[in-house]
């Protein structure tokens, strides 16, 4: 006899909206404006000019904002929606993540506390094995970037010389073996690239404006909390990083 009251099917998964990469374009977008208002109000002025704080920070950091915003909207208008990946580009997407992974959890142990923020340079909860393989080469460029350089922007504890080169070799041999894209295509990548590269500096702009209103204004001292607050630091602890 059949049952009477089956089990329901689960309800299929929604589809997301928006990829991982403009999630996080967007939140440092906001973030960043935030700095730039609370660095631009003039009753934060005195304090801010006792530090020797770059009046220019706050302006460069609102153009640049939109700029990014601006190339974003005609990205998002010009990229074709893929929902489909082929087997090949699914392959090479999932070797990428493989080698950007232990980099992510080398990320996790340096960036804690305060400076948990700084995770998300690294995509860490941004759900890259749902993206497209340009959207997951895109990430991998970015953290490739930061280990880079002399010196390079971040050091993570066992990320060495040999992870970093196997990282950079996984970008260029995963976007060689997948089948080279038409010309939209390849100028929507070169433009994402771009945005990358925008929102990183957004972020060093930012970041500069916290480090000169946490010397500003210390959470030691009396009536600084709802300032703090807007210049989005602790209320009862200095800033990390």
């Amino acid at each position: 006899m059949a049952d009477p009251t089956p089990t329901p099917a689960p309800a299929p998964k929604s589809k997301r909206q928006r990829s991982t990469i403009n999630r996080k374009h967007l939140n440092e977008i906001a973030n960043s404006r935030a700095m730039a208002k609370a660095a631009a109000d003039p009753a934060n002025a005195a304090a801010l000019a006792v530090v020797e704080f770059d009046t220019t920070l706050p302006a460069q950091i609102t153009t640049l904002a939109d700029a990014t915003e601006t190339a974003i909207g005609k990205l998002t208008g010009t990229r074709a929606v893929k929902t489909e990946m082929t087997a090949q580009e699914t392959t090479a997407r999932d070797a990428l993540i493989a080698v950007i992974a232990p980099i992510q959890t080398a990320a996790r142990r340096k960036f804690t506390g305060d400076q948990e923020q700084l995770r998300h340079a690294y995509f860490i909860g941004e759900g890259l094995p749902e993206d497209t393989l340009g959207e997951v080469q895109t990430a991998a460029i970015a953290i490739r970037d930061r280990l880079v350089g002399t010196p390079p922007q971040d050091v993570l504890p066992g990320v060495k010389a040999a992870q970093i080169t196997a990282l950079s070799s996984a970008v260029t041999t995963y976007a060689t073996n997948v089948t080279a894209p038409g010309g939209q295509q390849n100028e929507n990548a070169g433009a994402l690239e771009a945005i990358v590269a925008n929102i990183g500096k957004l972020a060093g702009l930012r970041h500069q404006v916290q480090l000169a209103a946490e010397q500003a204004f210390p959470w030691r001292n009396s009536g600084v909390a709802s300032i703090r607050k807007s210049f989005q630091l602790p209320t009862d602890r200095p800033m990390r990083g």
